[in-house]
């Protein structure tokens, strides 16, 4: 019987249930009903995801190999029969729906902006300088189903949430208490002129691959933008999808440059398209920049940054930072991840614990493939304390990077079980790591209400300048409570596997690690 080893939570064994691996899910508002049957034999299983909120999981009798898990981009057939190419960004309706989203965020981002600076001036002695960047990219969604479950409402809502909370026992809310940026771009006449210049794209993304989004930034028909969209795994695209994916890795390089040069103790990036999948020559799973690698790749070079620890906690594999960094020593990709031997999204094989790095880079690139379902708190809390943390600490790295994805968590799609309180814990032990300067990014989360409790805990972890004392208070109980138990017999066998065979495969390259059966 598996022992919690979390004294915050009374976790009970979790019990294994056999499903598909691959369903179709649609977001739905989270205040939505929804029917039970759908045109074409589709049921629907409703299930409440958090509070308040439902998920809309569509699945059908028979197994559906070739949908790309929880990151399927077909939408139902209703809706899809629904929509055409008039119904799109063309359509005055859907124009100035999209229009007035753009304008509601950016001007209450502007007079947030000035707040959040005037009130900087009088931070409270238990807050650090943590900037807040919000990239909605309101011009970037599918055109074929609008509740598709990547949208622009993953970042509004979050924006929404955060800045309508009111101060509590005298002390202000989260949001005012962080230092708002506006949008990553210079001040310019130019929409175009951004903080990046196109040759910072190229230290991770190929001349080819550029020339081929430039291509699409500049195409005005809907038919070719469909084809070159098929052309990669789940992608969408608007003419306005390239414009909008520089500006999330262009405003988050501008919250690391300012992190980096001490304007900012560390910060949280809630920007999208995501990245982690984007690959040098490759857009895939609804990234066609990647972020992140575009930041780290941008602070060695721009920044004189040394050695950099990149943190993917999605929950899926990162398929792209890794293999823009597969053989580079001065930048460590670490992910923990669902994998199934290679059959949960992006369905590769690279994502297991044999794939070391390549070259110079050998050691330096580690990966924790959960191969069951609704891995928790406590599985997450062992990987930190058995691998990341000591290896990190060797590490020594000068900024940590973390692709803040929050499908893994509970109520989400991602079918595992981490919950808003542990992804703060997580981020108060990666403080401690390379003079607290840490920025996140947002990858996936798809629930609102579960994305928000999860954005809020990280960003109270990383304001909070107490963190160090209560993150060794945490390590504290956390090894009392396994007292004199090994590690990992407190946790899922099957997660205890994952871990043993990763650090088996790195125990050659770490002082800190040693093989174990």
């Amino acid at each position: 019987m598996k022992r919690s080893i979390d004294s915050s939570s009374n976790l009970k064994p979790l019990k294994r249930a056999n499903s598909s691996l691959f369903s179709i899910a649609t977001l739905v508002d989270d205040e939505c009903n929804v029917d039970s049957v759908l045109p074409g034999g589709l049921t629907i299983e409703e299930k409440p995801a958090a509070a308040n909120c439902k998920v809309r999981a569509v699945s059908s009798a028979s197994e559906l190999p070739l949908l790309d898990g929880v990151l399927d981009d077909e939408p139902p057939e209703e809706m899809a029969s629904s929509c055409s190419d008039s119904e799109s960004e063309s359509s005055p309706d859907f124009a100035m729906e999209k229009l007035d989203q753009c304008r509601e965020i950016n001007e209450a981002a502007g007079s947030a902006a000035a707040a959040s600076a005037e009130s900087a001036k009088g931070l409270q002695s238990e807050d650090l300088r943590t900037g807040l960047v919000f990239e909605s990219a309101t011009n970037h969604y599918d055109r074929y189903n609008k509740l598709h479950k990547e949208r622009p409402t993953r970042v509004t809502s979050v924006y929404d949430y955060l800045s309508n909370q009111k101060a509590q026992d005298g002390r202000q809310s989260i949001f005012e208490r962080c230092q708002l940026k506006e949008t990553g771009e210079v001040k310019s006449s130019s929409d175009e002129e951004m903080f990046l210049q196109d040759d910072d794209y190229l230290r991770v993304h190929l001349p080819g691959y550029m020339q081929r989004l430039d291509k699409i930034s500049k195409c005005n028909c809907h038919n070719k933008l469909d084809i070159e969209a098929e052309q990669f795994k789940s992608i969408y695209l608007t003419n306005d999808s390239v414009h909008s994916a520089k500006k999330a890795a262009s405003s988050l390089c501008k919250l690391v440059s300012d992190v980096v040069t001490d304007k900012l103790d560390n910060g949280f990036a809630v920007i999208r398209p995501p990245g982690h999948h984007a690959e040098p020559g490759e857009a895939g799973g609804y990234c066609v920049i990647n972020n992140v690698a575009v930041a780290a790749a941008y602070a060695r070079q721009k920044l004189c940054v040394n050695k950099i620890l990149i943190v993917d906690w999605d929950v899926h594999h990162g398929n792209g930072t890794q293999r823009c960094f597969i053989d580079n020593p001065n930048v460590m990709y670490f992910s923990v991840h669902r994998y199934h031997g290679g059959n949960f999204f992006p369905f590769l094989q690279q994502g297991g614990p044999s794939s070391v790095g390549t070259g110079a880079g050998r050691g330096f690139n580690m990966n924790i493939g959960w191969n069951d379902k609704k891995m928790g708190d406590d599985e997450y809390l062992v990987v930190w304390e058995k691998i990341l943390m000591p290896v990190a600490k060797e590490f020594n790295p000068d900024l940590v990077l973390v692709s803040a994805g929050f499908d893994a968590a509970a109520g989400d799609m991602g079918e595992c079980d981490v919950t808003p309180e542990c992804f703060g814990r997580l981020t108060r032990r990666l403080k401690t790591l390379a003079g607290g300067k840490i920025v996140c990014a947002l990858e996936g989360g798809y629930v609102r209400s579960v994305l928000c409790n999860c954005i809020e805990s990280v960003v109270a972890s990383l304001l909070d300048a107490k963190s160090e004392e209560k993150c060794k208070e945490e390590v504290e109980r956390f090894y009392e409570n396994v007292g004199e138990m090994e590690m990992l017999d407190c946790i899922e066998p099957s997660a205890a596997k994952s871990i043993r065979a990763t650090v088996n495969a790195h125990a050659e390259f770490w002082n800190c690690l040693t093989c174990s059966k």
